[in-house]
């Protein structure tokens, strides 16, 4: 699977909107039952993911849906309620463990049978958002055939390790641990590289982007969005800049005489330059060459 570079979440009660997402151009849309939803709306707004998940036009556009936690006892309906020929996985909230993807895998398997739909047809992203998450995150990742990646979820983290600030520190340096372990839970879990959490500052794009090229500088490939206005600015922060591929370029050509002459490693812009090095080039201008904003 590519990696997504944005999931754009949507309350599920505003469907209307949700359907505007394939047109902006947006990797993947997400419908929201979780947090975005009230209580009190919760229960009806699963009818209204499933006409929404039904319209035409995500019989070709990737639409995900944030199904509440095993916490609320509301998954296993929540999961039912949506699958659909159209829906290409779930968003597992506040996923602590590898038994809440294993069971959310069972319940999947059910629902398919129901609905006729292949086994496995389903795929899950866990939302890694607690201690106990960021802790199993391996674990959790590698507990289904159906997880693809993950999403660290950084707002409810804080919460839960007591990190008492309405926001991150500008360079997010009191999260630097956990999202680099997810980084390398991905890894390790053999998935694709997972993505990171929402950026709440609406209104700062500037500072919006910064926060994705530090993400992407950390392993992650894409956001989890709250707005429209971010897609661009993620596709931008998550592709190599202009001269990073200009760069790798160069190694690549000055590599590739220095192996026709024998040689293995050599010095290019006054630094070495060696085989793992000639890799990550490769895989620089790689990405810039599939980069659509």
């Amino acid at each position: 699977m590519t990696p997504l570079r944005s999931l754009l979440f949507c309350p599920a009660t505003e469907p209307t909107k949700v359907l505007k997402i394939p047109s902006l151009n947006a990797d993947a849309a997400a419908i929201d039952l979780e947090d975005a939803v009230s209580d009190s709306e919760k229960t009806a707004a699963r009818a209204i993911a499933l006409d929404t998940i039904a319209d035409p036009i995500f019989d070709t556009n990737p639409v995900y849906v944030r199904v509440n936690s095993f916490g609320t006892g509301r998954t296993p309906d929540d999961i039912r309620s949506v699958v659909h020929p159209n829906l290409t996985g779930i968003v597992l909230a506040k996923t602590d463990d590898a038994d809440s993807v294993r069971e959310a895998s069972r319940i999947l398997d059910e629902a398919e049978r129901a609905a006729g739909l292949p086994q496995g047809q389903v795929t899950i992203l866990p939302l890694l958002e607690t201690a106990s998450g960021v802790y199993h995150a391996a674990d959790i990742l590698a507990a289904s055939p159906r997880v693809v990646t993950g999403i660290f979820g950084f707002v409810d983290y804080m919460l839960d390790v007591g990190i008492h600030a309405i926001d991150h520190t500008p360079d997010a340096d009191e999260l630097l641990y956990a999202r680099s372990a997810v980084v390398m839970a991905a890894r390790v879990a053999g998935v694709t590289p997972p993505l990171d959490g929402p950026f709440l500052g609406v209104g700062n794009p500037e500072a919006f982007l910064r926060q994705c090229q530090q993400a992407r500088s950390l392993g992650y490939r894409g956001k989890m969005l709250i707005h429209p206005s971010q897609i661009q600015p993620s596709h931008q922060g998550f592709a190599p800049s202009p001269d990073e591929v200009e760069q790798a370029q160069r190694i690549l050509d000055q590599f590739a005489d220095a192996e026709r002459r024998g040689l293995g490693a050599i010095v290019v812009d006054g630094r070495l330059v060696d085989y793992p090095v000639k890799y990550r080039a490769e895989h620089i201008v790689n990405s810039a060459a599939d980069t659509v904003y």
